[in-house]
């Protein structure tokens, strides 16, 4: 009875360890799922589909780097695996039945209202833990006491390029990041100064399936739609503890 003419398409199971732990319950959600939604695209004549996929996930250890969409994806976890998979599935629908479609592939997002119960939200979880009087953990590999490198983007960044294609970009697939990689210690020292506190992190081990780096080449959703990031690194971190100390007040 809906039949709209655009879906865009965010859900799915985020995690990677999760996903690394049980791929079977992975796939379900994230490839059967995601059929579902498709299938259902072409029941009620949907015009355009707008898929979210994963930038820090499904190249891979790439060794272009910033990684612009040309490189061959290469996950190395289920979640990558599966994101991929509904990429390939929407090139499928596309040519079976005409379905117009855009891919997003997103560098790591964080941002106001982020769920802290995750470990893809590295953000809110690092406040999270912070505003509780906890001490963080960052993950690293042996020798990278640095943590891993990745490609932070603030949610209302996200947005206006989620805006951008609704009318452009058909059948194209574009990174959504800033280009500019940043080590886990560098993100905490940034959170410590915007919060300002002085507290040292616990030291972890790297999780299954992390990536050592991963860092998005967003030169083409730019020369295609016009959209570029706008909000800084300390700018959408002051927002975002912004939002969770009012939380915090509330409770």
């Amino acid at each position: 009875e809906f039949n709209p003419d655009l879906v865009n398409h965010h859900a799915a199971r985020i995690s990677v360890p999760e996903s690394v732990r049980d791929p079977l319950q992975d796939a379900e959600v994230n490839v059967l799922g995601w059929l579902n939604v498709l299938q259902s695209c072409v029941a009620s004549d949907v015009q355009k589909v707008i898929y979210i996929s994963s930038g820090g996930a499904v190249y891979g250890e790439a060794a272009e780097y910033p990684t612009s969409e040309n490189y061959r994806p290469a996950p190395r976890s289920p979640y990558a695996i599966h994101k991929y998979i509904g990429e390939e599935y929407l090139v499928y629908y596309h040519l079976q039945h005409g379905l117009k479609y855009t891919v997003l592939r997103y560098a790591n997002v964080y941002g106001p209202r982020q769920i802290p119960q995750s470990e893809a939200g590295v953000v809110s979880i690092f406040i999270n833990s912070l505003l509780q009087g906890d001490i963080p953990r960052v993950c690293a590999y042996e020798g990278k006491p640095e943590g891993m490198y990745r490609d932070y983007i603030y949610v209302k960044d996200i947005i206006e390029a989620n805006v951008a294609v609704l009318s452009e970009g058909e059948n194209e697939t574009f990174n959504v990041g800033t280009g500019k990689p940043v080590a886990t210690m560098d993100l905490y020292r940034q959170l410590l100064s915007v919060m300002d506190l002085e507290i040292t992190p616990e030291k972890a081990a790297a999780r299954p399936g992390d990536l050592h780096r991963s860092c998005l080449n967003i030169e083409k959703i730019g020369r295609i739609t016009g959209w570029k990031p706008v909000w800084d690194l300390r700018s959408g971190l002051q927002e975002t503890v912004n939002y969770f100390q009012r939380k915090e007040k509330e409770r």
